[in-house]
């Protein structure tokens, strides 16, 4: 399975013809041939989804969810088992396609999101090795962004559950518990968010959840993990099987 035959979308805003010069320059030379989604602006909804939103969230973190579920909902309609999202400010690592392969290939049975984008600031458990350095993993603490993502067709299903959408969509992906999403991850990514003069943030009023999750995301670890594969990926032992953040091998005593 070569990138170019994956199913890709690209969100983009119609009037950033500056960052979709620059993402579709960034796909033709990772060579994925990825269909551009004009990204929602703000808060003009499509009619469908505005049940989905109240006043919880900032005009640019409604357009930035409701791009998604756009995408997600294209998912579905077209029975893809799975798909590339990238945002407008994606910029993918040389020789991608085998990383994103492999990791479609080794992913567990019932995966709904594998990120491609940032690393963990915590430990996190090895799923499978992907060949060049860079593994499958299930996070501890799920990363924000969501730059680069494979959202398989049970992952889009449950993102678009009918719901009062209360965080951005980042957040909706870190606290999987929610949803119950399956969430897994490649590394070291594989894509970057760029950065500079044209590709300022257009979610710039971002709204900062507070909550005491603490208690949910440690039931939510150990219910998809197991308790002694949490402990052991917690604790940082277990040889081959649990990695640091920087993809160092822990070793037993």
């Amino acid at each position: 399975m070569e990138l170019k035959a994956t199913p890709a979308f690209f969100i983009n805003l119609d009037r950033d013809t500056a960052r979709r010069k620059l993402i579709e320059a960034e796909l033709a030379r990772a060579g994925v041939a990825a269909e551009r989604v004009a990204a929602v602006e703000g808060r003009a909804v499509p009619a469908w989804l505005q049940s989905y939103y109240g006043e919880a969230l900032s005009d640019g973190e409604v357009g930035c969810s409701a791009s998604h579920l756009v995408i997600y909902k294209r998912i579905l309609e077209r029975r893809l088992p799975f798909a590339l999202v990238l945002e407008d400010d994606a910029r993918l690592a040389r020789k991608s396609a085998g990383a994103i392969r492999n990791a479609i290939e080794a992913a567990p049975v019932g995966w709904d999101v594998i990120r491609l984008v940032e690393s963990s600031s915590q430990p996190f458990q090895t799923v499978a090795a992907l060949g060049a350095g860079r593994n499958l993993v299930r996070y501890l603490r799920v990363p924000r962004s969501t730059t680069g993502l494979i959202v398989s067709a049970s992952g889009a299903a449950k993102l678009l559950a009918t719901r009062k959408i209360a965080e951005p969509i980042d957040v909706e992906i870190r606290w999987p518990w929610q949803l119950d999403l399956n969430v897994y991850g490649i590394e070291p990514p594989i894509v970057t968010q760029a950065s500079g003069q044209d590709l300022e943030s257009t979610i710039p009023d971002r709204s900062r959840p507070r909550k005491l999750n603490q208690l949910r995301r440690l039931a939510f670890n150990v219910r998809k993990m197991g308790l002694i594969d949490y402990a052991r990926c917690r604790l940082g032992i277990g040889g081959t099987n649990v990695w640091s953040m920087r993809g160092e091998r822990t070793t037993t005593t």
